[in-house]
């Protein structure tokens, strides 16, 4: 395969659904990343009512929400590559055996074909894993604008976990997922006992604490070296990710979904997926209550425990949000037009519009500072969240309009990974001796063999 050449077989179908939700998660991930821009004013609005609404909602159905429903993407994309590229790569050796060895016994073919599979699995854990470096670099570029990036921690899980994804070991998998949701459990109840403990030292309230520390570490950010910091932040960040976070479990359940028809054939489980989008989002939003209510001030609603529930209901939330998504993108097919084919335009730009959604972000809030703005309320945001999304989808459009299948980014990370592969050589196919009388090509006395040892296979087709 040359250097240039796709990770998949041409003219693959592509699902609408992955690429749906991908175009209205970059809505929730612009609207959940605004509170961090607008921590580097120096005043901080009080919420009027519709603030307190705004983030009351926001609480429950996208903070801790949406980036989960990325990692289950990200795991859904991930894992249709590695079967695309497996079934490629076995149907392109199959078609060289029976060139070269017709009419071999089926068990001999079949321990071939065995063989096949295992040299599939190699290739397909090395693009994975070349694809994680990739992006990790991608991401570390991003960072020095923005220190929530998560493409590092993406790339972590492709690095690290590349040989299990490849080889499908879900039971593995899954079970470094649930410590990892233990892990992450404890670890933000026992942050959650730190911090009530600090608040009952300086008699502050919990809503008033949290933004007092993200202040704070804004204001360490501004300055030459914000860069530096950003870069810093990523790293400590990305590395957590992989313990802390629901990255590693959303992406596990989104690469189990792409071993089945749930998200390529939304229309035949339609029933199963309205249930899963009721209750995801349903729990979701209850499990997210407590922590909303005092986020916003409706309530001072508390009890120990409340973040990590937020937290874990994430998932909950994002799997309603992915059924539901899926439910209104439907089967692949050849025209989806109105909003469906908007949405979508996005979404196979989505790594293109999430870091151009932070260029964005940050030339406006420049904008704003510079023009002595001090502070900008949580509606406010919202709107110019939207207005971003608005501006990156429309660029998406144009490049989908004009016959582009990429967006810059997405073209670029591809030739990255499809040029730095290296030469792995794989066991030859010898070429039997046709038998006398036959008018054929014989083959060199070099590369020929007797009909009794052509059929056996190499040895190492276990490897």
């Amino acid at each position: 395969m040359s250097s240039s050449a796709s990770f998949t077989p041409k003219n693959s179908v592509r699902y609408p659904a992955p690429d749906l939700a991908r175009g209205f998660m970059l809505i929730l991930i612009a609207v959940a990343n605004v509170p961090f821009w607008l921590s580097f004013f120096p005043d901080n609005p009080e919420y009027s009512l519709s603030d307190q609404w705004w983030v009351f909602i926001r609480g429950m159905f996208i903070d801790h929400r949406s980036y989960p429903l990325f990692s289950m993407l990200f795991g859904f994309g991930l894992m249709t590559m590695v079967l695309r590229r497996q079934r490629a790569y076995v149907e392109r050796r199959i078609g060289e055996l029976d060139e070269n060895l017709p009419g071999m016994p089926d068990q001999v073919r079949a321990t071939w074909i065995a063989g096949f599979e295992n040299e599939s699995i190699d290739d397909s854990r090395r693009l994975i894993r070349r694809r994680g470096w990739w992006m990790l670099l991608f991401g570390f570029v991003h960072a020095l604008f923005f220190t929530g990036d998560i493409i590092g921690a993406y790339a972590l899980v492709a690095i690290v976990f590349a040989g299990l994804i490849a080889r499908r070991r879900f039971t593995i998998l899954t079970v470094i997922a649930l410590v990892v949701l233990a892990i992450m459990t404890l670890s933000q109840l026992g942050l959650e006992s730190f911090v009530n403990w600090g608040e009952s030292l300086k008699g502050l309230g919990g809503a008033t604490s949290s933004t007092q520390m993200m202040t704070a570490s804004a204001d360490l950010m501004l300055g030459w070296y914000y860069p530096l910091i950003s870069v810093f932040g990523w790293v400590f960040s990305s590395l957590l990710g992989l313990i802390m976070t629901t990255v590693l479990p959303a992406t596990v359940f989104g690469a189990w979904l792409a071993t089945t028809d749930y998200i390529s054939r939304p229309d035949v489980h339609k029933g199963r997926l309205m249930l899963v989008a009721f209750l995801g989002l349903g729990l979701g939003a209850l499990g997210g209550l407590s922590y909303s209510l005092k986020a916003s001030g409706l309530m001072d609603s508390y009890f120990f425990g409340q973040d990590a529930l937020h937290e874990i209901t994430g998932l909950l939330g994002a799997a309603g949000w992915l059924a539901l998504l899926g439910l209104l993108a439907g089967p692949a097919r050849e025209n989806l037009g109105g909003a469906r084919h908007f949405f979508i335009a996005v979404g196979k730009r989505s790594m293109t519009a999430y870091v151009g959604q932070t260029v964005l972000f940050l030339a406006t809030f420049i904008a704003l500072g510079l023009a002595g703005i001090r502070g900008i309320s949580q509606t406010l945001g919202l709107a110019i969240a939207l207005a971003v999304w608005t501006l990156m989808a429309l660029f998406c459009w144009m490049l989908e309009s004009k016959g582009y299948q990429r967006g810059p980014l997405e073209v670029l990370l591809r030739r990255a990974v499809a040029r730095s592969a290296g030469t792995h050589p794989v066991p030859r196919i010898p070429r039997m001796i046709q038998p006398a009388g036959i008018d054929a090509e014989v083959d060199t006395p070099q590369s020929a063999v007797s009909p009794m040892s052509a059929y056996a296979p190499p040895a190492d087709t276990e490897r």
